[in-house]
């Protein structure tokens, strides 16, 4: 009898969960927050698995399909995932597309320049245009799980309750994440690396470490001879700790570039191709990107001792 008060007790101060909404988010990072803020509600689809590459993706039909049944699309924007352009242009007028690089409550970047950030031709410089690689900043994470909350709200109010509810408790948790990297980061704060893709600024704005260049400025073009020249040269100097390479990348410039020198080559992966998409896919990317900065750092002074 007991028991079955308990159970009536629970039910009726527990939220009453509908149907969800057909949700489609494009990258993984911003799947694992919409995933968690939708927990016992329904699942969202991820538009970009672990092979996908968000710069030069082509949609298959079955994607494609599942874009226009949903009620609502996140994305990041048209400068990261530019083959979404045209699909979301011929959405039926009922869906409901929310590019999340325009939220004026976050913190934005602009896609830095100048030094060995700086692209061999000017004119693919994009002066003025924000990174859009915004959630590698958990304080732009807990920004989003807000908008994130209030979208699902207006679309399914029957939920509103268990999207709120779902709405704090990740925030707390990205709180935790964020103060776990601070503390993880201490000890090799300082230590300069390079970077492939120059994707991180956010992580680095935001944990204070010391990113010195990228090889690569975007995926579109490969570095010319005399960027290749200009990074030689520093790595030869022999203060940069460490040189982060992806998978997409080829390794073939990392071995030109290192060779000769005492500069660590580390993994680091800013969508998280690797981990299993779902609630508790964002904290995973970030612990990961956070844990292999130091492994190669850390390697680095023990090696020069």
């Amino acid at each position: 009898m007991r028991l079955l008060m308990l159970a009536l007790i629970v039910m009726v101060t527990l939220p009453a969960i509908a149907a969800g909404p057909r949700v489609v988010v494009s990258l993984k990072p911003i799947h694992g927050l919409v995933a968690d803020v939708m927990k016992g509600v329904g699942e969202p689809y991820l538009l970009l698995t672990a092979s996908a590459d968000p710069h030069s993706h082509a949609l298959r039909p079955s994607e494609a399909r599942k874009l226009v049944q949903a009620n609502v699309v996140f994305w990041v924007g048209s400068n990261l995932e530019g083959f979404l352009r045209k699909p979301l242009l011929n959405l039926p007028s009922g869906s409901r597309v929310v590019p999340l690089l325009r939220n004026s409550r976050l913190l934005r970047l602009k896609q830095r320049q100048g030094g060995i950030w700086k692209v061999d031709d000017p004119d693919r410089n994009k002066v003025g245009e924000f990174d859009p690689h915004f959630w590698l900043d958990p304080r732009n994470a807990r920004i989003i799980v807000w908008q994130i909350v209030e979208v699902l709200s207006q679309i399914d109010p029957d939920n509103a309750a268990n999207y709120e509810i779902n709405g704090k408790r990740l925030r707390l948790e990205l709180t935790r994440l964020e103060h776990d990297i601070d503390e993880l980061l201490a000890p090799v704060r300082t230590l300069p690396f390079f970077v492939l893709h120059d994707a991180y600024q956010y992580f680095e704005f935001r944990f204070r470490t010391h990113g010195v260049g990228a090889i690569a400025l975007d995926h579109d073009h490969k570095p010319g001879a005399r960027r290749i020249a200009m990074i030689r040269q520093r790595l030869r100097a022999g203060d940069v700790r460490c040189l982060f390479q992806e998978a997409e990348f080829s390794s073939k410039i990392v071995t030109a570039l290192t060779e000769g020198t005492a500069t660590r080559v580390g993994v680091l992966d800013p969508i998280g191709k690797s981990v299993h998409p779902g609630p508790g896919a964002y904290s995973r990317i970030l612990r990961d990107l956070a844990g292999n900065l130091k492994k190669c750092l850390v390697y680095s002074i023990d090696a020069k001792k």
